[in-house]
């Protein structure tokens, strides 16, 4: 990790993509010291100063040749924008700052990069990801894209959260005391994204595990980790392809049931569904139509259920593939 690092980018009104782009630095330094300017101010001696989003170094995007030179995302024709480049720059000092373990730095970078960068730089570029693809598919009617496109817009964006730290047109706040107030913002997204991922990482060999234990199309979990997006993506696996129903401590108290998924992006393709006249049931219905003492609730789209104890929502488990 660096001691310190001075950090300069442009002054006026700020973006997600520069405002993580300090807050990736800052992950790999004990101290940093921003200066926001103009492009007529910066830093003749470079040395010490990290300089983005400005000034048309390697970590600027706006010129044409800087677009041209830094490309796209791979695989996407999302351009970069600031956030990208520095997370492509200095990925391994942030994850090496912040302890991840070595083996996991491409898997970090790649499920960071598409899970929360490319969606600033994209938004930064003016780029719509879903209006480009919609480009590439002139079969759909004009008035189907535009309905897509405006559903697209419902969403409140990491974008806009950020652009809302902008002190308002009657605000006497400064922009400067704001834009660190988005870079703290900023700064606990990107911990916790990043402890998400890693624990993930961390879970998987412990779910490998418990699914080469699983019998009776039935996973057993004593400890609770993520589990659905490996197990849905072991399609060759004959153990993984076999398990129906995952039993896992609930966060809440008890035992759940879920049913596992032939496919992670649709939430209702279950390898085996639960009894339907158990959905939306609770307590005291749910025991008598299911014959399990401590069954608790059945959700009602019926992708999952929980009882009191395990030896109960194995029980369910059983009932459910008997069924």
């Amino acid at each position: 990790m660096y001691q310190k690092k001075k950090l300069y980018t442009h002054d006026g009104i700020f973006h997600a993509d520069d405002v993580f782009a300090a807050a990736l630095i800052s992950l790999m330094c004990q101290e940093i010291e921003v200066t926001r300017g103009p492009d007529t101010k910066i830093p003749e001696n470079k040395d010490g100063w990290i300089i983005f989003d400005i000034g048309e170094g390697e970590l600027d995007h706006h010129s044409p040749e800087n677009k041209e030179a830094n490309g796209t995302h791979p695989g996407t024709d999302i351009p970069y924008a600031a956030c990208g480049l520095v997370w492509r720059k200095y990925y391994r000092e942030i994850l090496e700052a912040q302890n991840c373990p070595e083996e996991y730095y491409d898997q970090v970078y790649e499920r960071l990069e598409s899970s929360l960068i490319m969606g600033i730089d994209a938004a930064d570029n003016g780029y719509n990801p879903l209006k480009g693809a919609l480009e590439k598919m002139p079969n759909i009617p004009a008035d189907q894209q535009k309905e897509l496109l405006s559903v697209q817009g419902t969403g409140f964006t990491i974008t806009q959260m950020i652009k809302d730290f902008n002190p308002a047109w009657n605000s006497d706040y400064d922009y400067y005391s704001a834009f660190m107030d988005a870079l703290s913002f900023a700064k606990d997204i990107l911990f916790n994204r990043l402890d998400s991922i890693i624990s993930s990482l961390d879970g998987k060999d412990y779910v490998l595990q418990c699914i080469s234990y699983s019998a009776n199309h039935i996973m057993i979990m004593n400890q609770f980790a993520p589990w659905e997006g490996i197990l849905t993506r072991m399609k060759n696996d004959p153990k993984a392809k076999d398990i129906w129903y995952v039993v896992y401590p609930a966060l809440r108290g008890g035992w759940n049931v879920q049913c596992a998924l032939n496919n992670i992006d649709d939430r209702k393709s279950y390898r085996h569904p639960l009894p339907k006249e158990w959905y939306g049931l609770r307590y005291e219905e749910l025991q008598k139509v299911s014959g399990v003492e401590t069954a608790q609730f059945c959700h009602v789209s019926g992708f999952l259920a929980g009882c009191e104890t395990e030896a109960d929502a194995l029980q369910m488990a059983a009932i459910a593939c008997s069924h």
